[in-house]
């Protein structure tokens, strides 16, 4: 069973407003990329936080939970601990948790199940994102590394364990994670959506 939390705390200062609310193709950030962890995930934690009242309501009829991240200001580390902890407290059979983010908007249901194919050939890999050069979001975890995602603080994210454990990361090419919404003008390099 595989279990994703998809983080959508943050204050997105640089956006100047919720960022997880935006509109691309007619659907919020936040509901597109719940949507799509909903569908290759058994369970979905999505970790709000920053802006609660307003992404709370755009994940309405969704199969997904949501996990508040009352330290959200502490940064992408506690949400990631917040949300595996929801996960496994509501299933607890999981056999992998994927760390996806609700502003990649070229991250979607396809990209997901590529970290799980990858985890179907590889059960004891940390599957992760390989774009620009660098590795990073979506990230699959095998549930053995759950106590070390629920142990994660601060701004870094799980970069640390990756970063403990390089022998057992496998990358994967994902093109699409490398846009991120950091602004408005993030917005228009996506005119077809």
């Amino acid at each position: 069973m595989i279990g994703i939390v998809l983080l959508a705390a943050g204050e997105a200062s640089r956006f100047g407003s919720p960022k997880q609310a935006a509109c691309l193709g007619g659907l919020p950030l936040v509901r597109r990329a719940a949507i799509a962890a909903s569908q290759v995930g058994d369970v979905v934690a999505v970790v709000i936080g920053a802006h609660r009242a307003t992404v709370e309501p755009l994940l309405d009829g969704l199969p997904a939970m949501r996990s508040f991240n009352p330290h959200w200001q502490e940064g992408m580390g506690g949400s990631i601990a917040v949300g595996v902890a929801s996960l496994l407290q509501t299933q607890p059979a999981l056999s992998a948790l994927i760390v996806s983010l609700a502003d990649q908007p070229l991250v979607g249901e396809q990209q997901l199940r590529d970290l799980v194919t990858k985890h179907h050939a590889e059960p004891n890999a940390i599957v992760v994102a390989s774009y620009e050069g660098m590795l990073g979001p979506p990230c699959l975890f095998p549930v053995a590394y759950a106590d070390e995602l629920c142990a994660l603080s601060g701004a870094h994210g799980a970069r640390a364990i990756l970063q403990r454990h390089p022998d057992r990361v496998i990358a994967i090419p994902m093109p699409q994670a490398a846009l991120d919404i950091d602004t408005p003008a993030d917005l228009t390099k996506l005119p077809g959506l």
